[in-house]
């Protein structure tokens, strides 16, 4: 089940942000965000929780199965991140969070979406080719895994009928 992202889900977003990524989002900046009338976000629950069971810690965000965040101002859009927790990955819920995503800017009339990834993410890189993303630029060493430096690749797309 995909919903809008609430208060209450900053912790989970934030440590699997950390597990993932990083250059991750913490939780008082996700709180921040949520207050942004621009901000748009999403979390996918897993199908086996709806709420956090306990208070233990791999309990306490196992209810989450990844997260979309973004902006949306006017017809553009800028998705920030996009996490699956590993044990959902391969399973579809970045392509629903995608395709939720897709459906919400139709809504808003949304002509363009733009993103990065990092080049080695290619589970990623073959998720947002196959929503018509499009490489448009990079950013050389902008991530950093340890000694590694890693560009990004900047993505975009673009409605069709948005450009005569």
């Amino acid at each position: 089940m995909i919903r809008r992202i609430a208060p209450a889900d900053c912790d989970s977003i934030a440590a699997l942000e950390a597990r993932l990524f990083a250059t991750a989002l913490d939780q008082l900046r996700l709180m921040a965000l949520q207050n942004n009338p621009v901000f748009c976000g999403f979390v996918d629950l897993r199908p086996d929780h709806d709420q956090p069971q306990s208070t233990s810690t791999d309990d306490l965000h196992s209810y989450l199965g990844g997260y979309l965040l973004a902006t949306i101002i006017d017809d553009e859009a800028e998705i920030l991140s996009v996490g699956v927790a590993p044990g959902q990955q391969r399973r579809g819920v970045g392509k629903r969070l995608l395709q939720h995503f897709f459906d919400h800017g139709a809504s808003r009339n949304m002509a363009i979406i733009t993103l990065e990834v990092a080049e080695d993410n290619l589970p990623a890189l073959g998720l947002y080719r196959h929503f018509g993303f499009a490489e448009f630029g990079r950013r050389k060493g902008y991530y950093k895994r340890g000694n590694q430096k890693i560009d990004a690749i900047m993505m975009k797309w673009c409605r069709a009928e948005a450009f005569p």
